[in-house]
């Protein structure tokens, strides 16, 4: 009994060291994402936001390229949270997207679109805590919020301004052709840990429920980068004409009558009537020298056509094929055909009859039997 215990002790013990080795050996380490990510869980995420979004219904994507590549749609918005530092071109590109009817949602203390608001800055401390006012629209009221900025917007006649605390405005918005651009100075306020602190949800959200076709989430600009494929390199039009001519081609070739799969060949060609049998055949009627008796065979093969077409017996002489051939076919066609016919007779007669003779007069035979057997 007391060896038992022992054993089922010691087993005990032997379990829980394994289980502590692996726990603290091999445990995994936590990703530690970069701030304002939204597929980030961590406190300085905005993965709560975008859930959020996409519980409302609303179709929330991240965006991994350049805003040179942006769809060319509208009723679409792109929400930049904190970007890292912006491409060549790419400014005059966001401009273009937004002038086409779409929104920019820019979260941001210190903005590189400067040329569209106006920013001064205060004396305060880095984090403040103010009574925020919605200033659009007008009966918004005042939610406590925590501010970090000391950078306020100067009001213009150009600009809306939606958010506001006793030290100037804090989001505008600014009408860029067909769409507008939105500015929010208090990007922290969207993170996971503060989305729910204070009244900072409820002074956002009123802005951010368009009825949009997309909000985009940009990732590009945190370093999470997707390359174009192949064919963005090359303008839309392009693609379409060559798309044309390719559907244009395919069904050339299908009018010409190409075949796509493999030709069969017949087993009783291959077998009675294959390459290698009229090869060994000529090769045979070569060495012995039997061209003569070649050109007799395709002779009787023309006649026995002439029974078949035209009902002539085989005995036919060459007159009554002519006279046949007269109600037939044209004046040429009937003087070739007469000639063929002398030729066969003087051919018998000949005591010298070699290959170049029979390839040539094969040639005539052939062109005769193919307009017979066209008829």
């Amino acid at each position: 009994m007391n060896g038992q215990r022992k054993l089922l002790l010691s087993l005990s013990v032997a379990i829980l060291l394994f289980l502590s080795i692996g726990y603290w050996g091999i445990k995994p380490e936590r990703i530690d994402y970069p701030a304002y990510l939204s597929f980030s869980p961590d406190k300085d995420g905005i993965k709560a936001f975008r859930l959020l979004l996409e519980k409302k219904g609303k179709a929330a994507k991240e965006w991994r390229q350049s805003w040179r590549f942006l769809p060319q749609e509208q009723g679409q918005a792109l929400l930049v949270i904190e970007p890292g530092p912006l491409q060549p071109g790419e400014q005059e590109a966001i401009m273009d997207w937004v002038a086409e009817g779409n929104d920019l949602i820019l979260f941001q203390q210190d903005p590189e679109l400067t040329e569209l608001f106006t920013i001064e800055y205060t004396a305060e401390p880095d984090t403040l805590w103010s009574d925020v006012e919605v200033m659009e629209p007008e009966d918004g009221g005042i939610e406590k919020a925590s501010v970090e900025t000391d950078a306020r917007l100067l009001g213009d006649d150009d600009i809306t301004a939606l958010l506001a605390d006793e030290y100037g405005i804090l989001a505008a918005r600014k009408e860029v052709g067909a769409g507008s651009v939105t500015l929010f100075l208090t990007p922290e306020w969207l993170q996971n840990e503060n989305i729910l602190e204070h009244g900072h949800f409820e002074l956002l959200w009123p802005y951010l429920q368009g009825a949009y076709t997309a909000v985009w989430f940009d990732e590009f600009h945190h370093g999470y980068q997707q390359q174009p494929g192949l064919l963005a390199v090359y303008p839309e039009w392009l693609l379409f004409i060559t798309v044309q001519i390719a559907l244009a081609l395919l069904l050339w070739i299908w009018w010409k009558g190409k075949r796509f799969g493999p030709v069969y060949t017949l087993r009783e060609w291959v077998v009675r009537r294959g390459d290698e049998t009229m090869l060994a055949v000529a090769g045979w009627y070569e060495r012995r020298r039997l061209a003569k008796d070649a050109c007799r065979h395709q002779e009787q093969y023309l006649r026995r056509l002439f029974q078949e077409k035209w009902g002539l017996p085989a005995a036919a002489s060459d007159q009554e094929v002519v006279r046949a051939a007269k109600n037939r076919w044209d004046d040429h066609a009937v003087s070739r055909l007469g000639a063929l016919l002398k030729r066969l007779q003087d051919i018998q007669t000949e005591k010298r009859y070699g290959g170049a003779e029979l390839i040539r007069d094969s040639k005539w035979i052939d062109e005769i039997i193919s307009r017979l057997e066209k008829e």
